[in-house]
């Protein structure tokens, strides 16, 4: 009975295009999952609309070990070091400076800023096109 109910989840996977993907290339830590470096199982080229495609992967991916989401994780749109934009928000007023990251981020996420003008250190959210939201 557990092989048939194996058959029929793998069918079901197969008719709703929940085929999993595995690298085609190593794939490093930090790199992003792209089609040119994974296919699904069956070998076939991966949709541009799969969830992986576009995220990073967490740990060295060799090629055909299978990829998940547990292993990958929004990209960072920061990074250590990198000077970033950073607007100070507070009602009506809105100041734009330059900082640097003092760690990585993805969206959403709290990063700390060195404020180049100040030489304070304060803490934002990473905004979708990667400047940084203080307020």
């Amino acid at each position: 009975m557990i092989p048939a109910i194996a058959v029929g989840l793998g069918l079901a996977a197969h008719m709703f295009g929940a085929s999993s993907l595995v690298a085609k290339e190593v794939i490093r830590a930090g790199d992003t999952v792209t089609a040119a470096n994974a296919s699904t199982e069956s070998g076939a080229i991966v949709d541009a609309d799969n969830p992986l495609i576009g995220r990073e992967v967490r740990r060295t991916v060799y090629v055909g070990q299978e990829l998940s989401m547990d292993d990958t994780r929004p990209p960072r749109l920061i990074r250590r070091n990198q000077l970033v934009t950073v607007k100070f928000v507070s009602g009506a007023l809105e100041i734009t400076t330059t900082g640097r990251a003092m760690g990585e981020a993805t969206e959403d996420e709290s990063v700390a800023i060195l404020n180049l003008n100040s030489k304070k250190i304060v803490n934002g959210i990473v905004q979708k096109d990667g400047w940084v939201l203080v307020q």
